[in-house]
């Protein structure tokens, strides 16, 4: 019965790797996959829960402390009796506990600035995840339509060298009717082997682009791995032109580096607030509840433990006030190096706002491009493949010669490759500019 069990788990287990190994991955479950199994996205996932556990400390810090504290000693030897306040010469053991208790007052708004900045930070962080998410994510999409370019390319090649075939057959039956010399079969055949030969280093290419994409996945490189062709997302749309400085004003609401660069430029405010409540007096409360036991060795009057307790029982209360009036000058230098740090982040924002306005403008140019070129090279395939057409028939009549047919049918093949690479580049540029949009390109953007 075991056995039989054992058999039936192991064919699952088999059944269910050859499903998934058939399955056909769509971009978006390359990108989901991605994103759920990047080792650099999870250590700023645990980075930002630090983050997150550092703000919340820093609200729990406004709570006041509180402490329990014990001692225990024995004395030999010359020692004071804590019932007379004597010296004596007699061994005692002495036994002291106490609660404690503070709270600040003020210290110059420091710890309610240090939440903000804590907060500032972890928002940061997450906007950074979120921007390091992006990146990820163009990573597999150029990788995922890079494979799919080099099987298009290789049914393309492939088609070519089908077409080759058909022509040789035809042009043997030519030369054993004695209706074409032999020279232009030669021909032919050399055309063949060199397609042969780009076929061949088409699909090393193409397994080439796959092992790309699962490296960018981080998907285990040794498993069958299928991506889906016929996907939508590779038909190209043509999208309402918008300037690129309106883009650019909308994607500076929500942009992570943005977004990232504000927080940090609050943060850095928040940082100089801090050094400035350094210079503040500081006013704390504390509170203290204490007690003590003692005994003279060979003394039978000692009282007893509970008795001691209640008996030596103290309690305080005090107000603590620190003025800082000079400490070489140090105060004075963390307040001038957080003011020049915020004066960095707020360049570095200035920075970042340039390169996102450069990066839309271009991408926005090159998507109009590649739009133009786009259909521009649909009617250059159709123009290509009547040319090809007409050829064939001329070569069946003896009007053209075999390399101006080949001629012919390389220019129909540059045309459908050029067609297939700009559709992709233009798909690529058109999800690029969704992202600075706004709109859920992968899933995880807002």
């Amino acid at each position: 019965m075991k056995i039989i069990l054992y058999i039936l788990i192991v064919l699952i287990l088999l059944s269910s790797q050859s499903v998934f190994s058939q399955k056909e991955w769509t971009l978006g479950e390359c990108i989901q996959y991605a994103v759920s199994n990047n080792l650099d996205v999870k250590k700023s996932d645990i980075q930002n829960e630090i983050n997150r556990e550092s703000l919340n400390q820093s609200k729990r810090n406004l709570l006041p402390y509180v402490s329990i504290g014990m001692s225990g000693s024995n004395y030999f030897g010359k020692s004071l009796d804590y019932d007379t306040y004597e010296y004596i010469n007699t061994s005692q053991v002495y036994s002291n506990v106490g609660f404690y208790s503070g709270i600040d007052i003020f210290r110059g708004f420091t710890r309610q600035n240090t939440i903000s900045f804590r907060k500032m930070n972890y928002l940061a962080g997450m906007e950074d995840e979120k921007m390091q998410k992006y990146d990820l994510a163009f990573s597999v999409m150029e990788a995922y339509y890079n494979a799919v370019y080099y099987n298009g390319l290789m049914e393309i090649v492939k088609e070519q060298k089908e077409l080759s075939e058909m022509n040789l057959r035809q042009t043997q039956k030519q030369v054993d009717l004695g209706l074409k010399a032999k020279s232009d079969l030669l021909e032919m055949e050399s055309r063949l082997a060199k397609e042969e030969l780009t076929l061949i280093q088409t699909q090393n290419f193409y397994k080439t682009a796959v092992l790309n994409l699962k490296q960018a996945m981080n998907l285990n490189p040794e498993g069958d791995f299928k991506i889906d062709l016929l996907s939508p997302d590779m038909i190209p749309a043509s999208t309402e032109s918008r300037p690129a400085s309106d883009i650019y004003s909308g994607a500076l609401d929500f942009y992570p580096t943005i977004r990232a660069g504000e927080l940090r430029k609050q943060a850095a405010q928040k940082n100089l607030s801090i050094a400035k409540g350094g210079l503040w007096p500081s006013l704390t409360m504390s509170g203290s509840y204490s007690s003590y036991y003692a005994k003279l060795k060979g003394k039978d009057n000692t009282e007893s433990l509970r008795n001691q307790l209640d008996n030596n029982a103290s309690q305080s209360v005090g107000l603590s006030l620190n003025i800082p009036v000079f400490q070489r000058f140090g105060l004075r230098s963390d307040v001038k190096q957080a003011r020049l740090n915020y004066l960095r982040a707020q360049t570095e924002l200035v920075k970042t706002s340039q390169q996102l306005l450069n990066e839309i403008t271009q991408n926005a140019q090159e998507l109009e491009s590649f739009w133009a070129e786009y259909n521009q090279l649909v009617k250059q395939v159709d123009f290509a493949q009547v040319a090809y057409d007409a050829a064939e028939k001329k070569l069946a009549q003896g009007l053209i010669s075999v390399i101006e047919l080949y001629d012919s049918k390389n220019i129909m093949a540059q045309a459908k490759s050029d067609l297939l690479r700009t559709k992709l580049q233009y798909t690529i540029k058109q999800k690029t500019m969704d992202v600075y949009l706004g709109k859920p390109v992968f899933g995880f953007l807002p």
